[in-house]
Parts: structure tokens; C-alpha cells; sequence
């Protein structure tokens, strides 16, 4: 097959997203497809610019895949990201067209619309309040999923979503849950730990850092043997600003890590990794740290939803004080509990490897493929 796949955001291994397209492309380039994989430095207009970036984007791509499609031939347009609206409306419309057109999906824009207003009742995706031009574009981006041939997301939890709001019919929505990075498959992990609580990720609002800092302060004081540890939250994050000064000495700051080693290191020192996320499409942090030997504790969002409560993580029903709390508490309590999590959740995370999810994503392009040809 030939695929030109259009990516909505930085092509960078160390970022969930970027980590994602860029293996799926890798894994189908290994298998003898051709990939033209694209990012928005290719084709976003004004790049420099911190203004507008979606409908710039938006705009961008409709005349970069226009002009690809002038000059190559292509089987697949592979669409991550839902400023593809405009472009999926255009190319669907052209008749007896040979290119199936598919949203590859890193989170289901609408969704995050959604979940984000039910939390902070307004629609931005930091939860700060929407400059004045900043619209609700849910009912544009719904293009980018209604106007395709199919949809692929990486976990059930936006599979859901689309079939409840019909975007397709359940024949062209596959869930594909994308593989774990080299090196974390058959990791050799230690279980026994001490009581370190961790989190990573960028430390914004629809990560629950609210819930954190109200949570974790309440912990600390109860349980002195235990410590909290922060991964990727930036060289700019002061704990000082964030949480009282009698906990702080008991809170590590790890700003950045980029090395997979490196992290793999860090998440064997932490026992309970908390992920109180708004919303997440997967939450390759969780199955990273599952694959070290860490007990998860996580909102039900992305793939966490899909974990066995109880048995393969803590799963919280929202991301909420005290919630988040109460979760934790039981495992700082019941280290045999933690345990059992921990190892429960490393066997889960086995399965997740790169040859089984293209596998399945050859198939079932191929066969979108066929059934527009057929048409």
C-alpha cells in the first residue's frame, strides 16, 4: 500500500503522540508499504506563529494533501488529528476516488471537548478560559470522523464514544492499542519497593493536577515513610508554588527525561504511580510504568478503562478529591494488595507489541481498501 499520513502534531519520540505515529509508520514501512508521514512544520501555515494554530493547520493541510495527491498516487490518506475536517469534507466528495481516507486517531477531539467542559465548564483544553478566538469547533472536527472511511483509535474508551455518537458503524471503528517501546517487554523488575508515590506528565489542568495537589499533601502528612516523585513537569516547575513547605522536602522534581532507560530506572524506584488525567485517548505512561512493576492508580479514561479494577490497577470513577486519595491510601495500607496490582498489571502490559497492533492495522486497511474499490 501506498499511505500518506498527516500528522497534526511534532513528530517526537519522547512525546505519547508523536511516539505512536511514528512507530505504526515505522512498523508498516518494515512490512514493505510506503509511508509519506508529514507533520505540521510541512504544511502548517505561518509555523512560527502561537496564534490560531488549528485552523492554520486546518487550512494548511487541505492545500498540502492537494497537492501530494496531484503528484502521487496513494491508497491510504491517514489523518491524526481532527483539524483534517476541512480536507476530509473536500476529498470525500470526489467522485469515484481510489484513496480510502481514515482517521488515525491520538485522542477524539470532541471527546476531549466534552470531558474537559464537564470539569471545568468551559471547552479549552488547558481549562483556562477560551480567548476571544478560540471557537468550539466540535461540530467541524466531527467531520474528521463522519466524512472518512473508518476509524481507528488506540483504546476502547474513544471507540465508545464514536459508536455512541455514530460517527461509524462498529464495522469501520477499530481499536488497535499501540506497543510498548523496546526494551519494557519481559522487563526484569524487582516488585518489592519502597512507599514512593510518582506521577509524570505535563503539568496541566486536564492531567488533574488540582486533585494532586489537594490528594498527595493529605497522604504525606498521614504516611511520613512515604514521598512523592515528579517526572516531565518541565525545567520551569517550582514545587514551592504548588504545594505547603512541610511536605516539600519529601517531594523529588525530575524535570525531563528523554532517555527510555533512564525512565525505566525511575519508574522501578516508585511503588504506586498515580494518573489522575481528565481524559487520556491511551496513557502510555500507565502501561510504561505497569511494565516496570508499579501499581497504577488512574482515572477511568483512554486505556486505563479497559484495566480490571481492583486487579490490574486502581481505577477511580472520577478524577476527583478524595478519590485519588482513598485509592492510594489502600495500597500504602495493603502491601499485599499492591503486590498483587503491580504484578497483575505487568503481566497486562505484555501483550502490547508493535508486530500484533500493525498487524492488525495492515488488515483492516486493506480491507477499507477493498471496500471502496468495490464500491
Amino acid at each position: 500500500m501506498k499511505i500518506l499520513s498527516i500528522s497534526n502534531c511534532p513528530l517526537l519520540e519522547f512525546q505519547g503522540s508523536g511516539y505512536a505515529i511514528l512507530n505504526f509508520s515505522q512498523a508498516l514501512r518494515d512490512r514493505g508499504h510506503q509511508v509519506d508521514l508529514y507533520s505540521p512544520e510541512n504544511f502548517e501555515l505561518f509555523h512560527t506563529s502561537v496564534r490560531a494554530k488549528q485552523y492554520r493547520q486546518a487550512l494548511g493541510m487541505l492545500f498540502f494533501v492537494l497537492y501530494k495527491i496531484s503528484k502521487n498516487y496513494y491508497d491510504i490518506i491517514e489523518f491524526y488529528g481532527a483539524e483534517s475536517w476541512l480536507t476530509v469534507s473536500i476529498l470525500s466528495k470526489i467522485r469515484k476516488r481510489q484513496f480510502s481516507l481514515v482517521s488515525h486517531s491520538n485522542g477524539i477531539e470532541p471527546h476531549v471537548t466534552e470531558e474537559m467542559l464537564k470539569y471545568f465548564n468551559n471547552k479549552s483544553i488547558d481549562g483556562n478560559p477560551r480567548k476571544w478566538y478560540q471557537l468550539d469547533q466540535s461540530w467541524l472536527f466531527e467531520k474528521a470522523f463522519t466524512e472518512v472511511d473508518g476509524i481507528v483509535t488506540v483504546s476502547e474508551y474513544d471507540r465508545n464514544y464514536a459508536l455512541k455518537q455514530n460517527y461509524q458503524d462498529d464495522s469501520h471503528i477499530l481499536t488497535i492499542e499501540h506497543g510498548l517501546p523496546k526494551g519494557f517487554i519481559d522487563l526484569k523488575v524487582e516488585f518489592s519497593r519502597k512507599p514512593i508515590v510518582g506521577y509524570c506528565g505535563s503539568w496541566i489542568a486536564r492531567k488533574g493536577i488540582k486533585t494532586i495537589q489537594t490528594d498527595v499533601p493529605r497522604l504525606l502528612r498521614e504516611f511520613p515513610n512515604c514521598s512523592f516523585k515528579l517526572i516531565g513537569v518541565g525545567s520551569h516547575f517550582q514545587k514551592e508554588a504548588f504545594f505547603n513547605s512541610e511536605i516539600c522536602s519529601r517531594i523529588e522534581i525530575i524535570p525531563f527525561v528523554e532517555n527510555k532507560g533512564e525512565l525505566q530506572n525511575i519508574y522501578q524506584s516508585i511503588s504506586i504511580l498515580i494518573v489522575p488525567s481528565i481524559y487520556e485517548s491511551f496513557g502510555l505512561v500507565i502501561a510504561e510504568a505497569m511494565a516496570c512493576g508499579c501499581a497504577v492508580v488512574a482515572n477511568n479514561t483512554g486505556w486505563a478503562a479497559s484495566l480490571k479494577q481492583g486487579e490490574e490497577a486502581m481505577i477511580i470513577e472520577e478524577p476527583v478529591s478524595p478519590l485519588l486519595y482513598k485509592s492510594v491510601k489502600e495500597l500504602l495500607l495493603n502491601e499485599s494488595l499492591r503486590l498483587q496490582i503491580a504484578k497483575a498489571g505487568y503481566q497486562r502490559v505484555q501483550s502490547l507489541r508493535w508486530d500484533s497492533a500493525v498487524d492488525r492495522l495492515e488488515k483492516i486497511y486493506q480491507k477499507w481498501l477493498k471496500e471502496l474499490n468495490k464500491g
